[in-house]
């Protein structure tokens, strides 16, 4: 059986043709994700609504007795590294070393070097969480190859624990799980402090919309950490009048309102606290499939973004707009970390080219830099395929 029954990757296939002789073992793809509603939410403990999405990143490997060395199309030659080891720098084979040591951690074994070759079609930088992608792509291809048995939650939670020890990222579940999980057609809601998830069909007749500012998120990891700690604080201050708190989660906005806490820090809590209620809401709302509530609700967390989170930017706020005002949009917000990056729309499939046309007239009055606008669909989670003998030949198609 062919990879390309499952993902066609022409490229891929001519990568691993001038770069390597022989035949590749394993096929290796995993989907980056767009979050619908819930944000910032994941690390207080709260609710996120993510798809993963059908933009891919996609691997053909094989063992190797040398050094782990895979070729990006995109990022270039990984550094060079022996699992077990940790990669230092900016190079992005940092991700991959991070999930070897991981598996080493919880299997006692150190899992086989890879060589081959990496394609991703998910756009670097614009908060689709192309990183997690990267993760679920090796640890699917690693759990395949030497058999583990992982389940594919496992998988994600380890990512996640790759990210914070060895990456020293301070995120979340929601990215790997999405990628990890995903499921065709439907989005993700989650339970972060339970690592529960229940699979929700989306509207027949609603396509996503990934509206793409292109602009840098240079701020956006300081910021993040920033709010990390101003939740935190927020939490600390609560706790003194009700010791049972534990996150945010458990938190009221009449308790946010009544506890002492600096301006800033008390609206990091409001943002967070009515955020998981949308979250809520926003599941509602699609499980009767009431349209304007969407719309409602994805407004509402945009504002709160803006205006209490301070996550967003002007070139979000102008893209929200756009397609609040455009033909054919159910709802739309900032979608990531912000300060840059993605807004998500769902829009009505037999509308949507008529939804862009609107969306690039009105974005590009502002002068800002040539956004990146595609339609999209909640695809199905990472995925590793022995090719083996079942493979005589690479994908020509």
């Amino acid at each position: 059986m062919r990879y390309s029954h499952f993902v066609h990757d022409s490229t891929l296939d001519a990568m691993w043709r001038e770069h390597f002789s022989g035949k590749p073992t394993l096929f290796a793809s995993a989907p980056g994700r767009v979050n619908l509603i819930g944000e910032h939410t994941d690390y207080n403990e709260g609710f996120v609504f993510p798809a993963a999405i059908d933009r891919r990143t996609n691997a053909l490997l094989r063992t190797t007795a040398g050094s782990f060395r895979v070729l990006s199309n995109q990022a270039g030659p990984s550094a060079q590294f022996f699992p077990g080891e940790t990669v230092k720098g900016r190079n992005w084979a940092r991700y991959a070393a991070a999930c070897a040591k991981r598996l080493q951690d919880h299997t006692g074994e150190t899992p086989p070097a890879l060589e081959g070759v990496l394609n991703s079609h998910i756009p670097s930088g614009s908060g689709l969480s192309s990183s997690a992608a990267l993760d679920l792509c090796f640890l699917t291809a690693w759990n395949e190859l030497c058999r583990y048995g992982f389940t594919p939650k496992q998988l994600a939670l380890m990512a996640a624990e790759a990210d914070n020890l060895y990456v020293g990222v301070q995120s979340g579940i929601m990215d790997q799980m999405a990628s990890a999980l995903g499921e065709e057609g439907k989005a993700l809601f989650i339970d972060t402090r339970s690592q529960e998830y229940w699979a929700h069909s989306l509207p027949p007749g609603i396509d996503i919309a990934i509206l793409d500012t292109r602009k840098p998120r240079a701020l956006a990891a300081s910021a993040y950490n920033d709010r990390v700690r101003e939740c935190k604080q927020a939490v600390d201050a609560i706790v003194l009048h009700d010791p049972a708190v534990k996150s945010l989660r458990d938190v009221t906005l009449d308790q946010v309102e009544s506890a002492e806490m600096n301006e800033v820090v008390r609206k990091r809590a409001r943002h967070v606290v009515s955020e998981n209620a949308r979250a809520i809401a926003f599941r509602d709302a699609l499980e009767s499939s009431n349209l304007p509530a969407l719309g409602r609700l994805a407004r509402e967390s945009h504002e709160s973004l803006r205006n209490d989170y301070e996550v967003s930017c002007r070139e979000l706020d102008a893209m929200a707009r756009a397609a609040w005002n455009a033909p054919g949009c159910v709802a739309a917000r900032m979608t990531g970390a912000g300060f840059g990056g993605c807004c998500v729309a769902l829009v009505v499939s037999d509308l949507y080219l008529e939804f862009e046309a609107s969306v690039r007239a009105s974005y590009g009055m502002y002068g800002y830099r040539e956004p990146a606008l595609f339609r999209t669909s909640a695809a199905q989670g990472g995925l590793a395929i022995i090719l083996g003998n079942h493979s005589q030949e690479l994908s020509s198609e």
